[in-house]
């Protein structure tokens, strides 16, 4: 179920909203009927990334975090949900069908906590290859400069 960074950079343009709603509509329906749990709570992330809403994915996350802080899968999925809104901060995502709510960070503190929580996965399991590979992905494009304007003309020109 994991995408790589680097497979994340080629986001596509031509999402199925249709389907990704669908599914999300199903997930919400399971919180709601069977309660909260780690699973349901980072598949609701996985989704709510689909559909363009990188705020509920990192919502859903951090509920998720607040079941299992071990989990070395959540960090990995809260990583996620901070690369994301990085990207959609600097304007490197397709839109979706509504404008996404933005986080007040600016492009560089998300991406530092994606490091963060990728960085957290590998302390839980120093085995997982594709934290490691995640965590190098960054560290190229925090290497391009350290001001926002900086990183968001790299994450846009990738």
């Amino acid at each position: 179920m994991r995408q790589r960074l680097s497979q994340l950079f080629q986001v596509p343009a031509d999402l199925d909203y249709v389907g990704a709603f669908q599914a999300l509509s199903l997930m919400n329906l399971e919180i709601r009927r069977d309660g909260p749990s780690v699973e349901r709570l980072l598949r609701k992330s996985l989704l709510e990334r689909d559909v363009g809403n990188h705020s509920a994915s990192l919502s859903a996350a951090r509920r998720a975090q607040e079941l299992d802080p071990q989990n070395p899968e959540v960090h990995y999925e809260l990583g996620l949900a901070f690369f994301f809104l990085g990207l959609a901060k600097a304007g490197a995502l397709p839109v979706g069908p509504k404008a996404p709510e933005l986080p007040v960070e600016g492009i560089g503190e998300l991406l530092g906590l994606a490091v963060e929580a990728f960085s957290r996965v590998i302390e839980l399991n120093p085995q997982d290859e594709d934290a490691a590979i995640d965590l190098a992905a960054l560290a190229e494009v925090l290497a391009v400069g350290a001001n926002d304007d900086q990183l968001g003309l790299a994450l846009r020109s990738r």
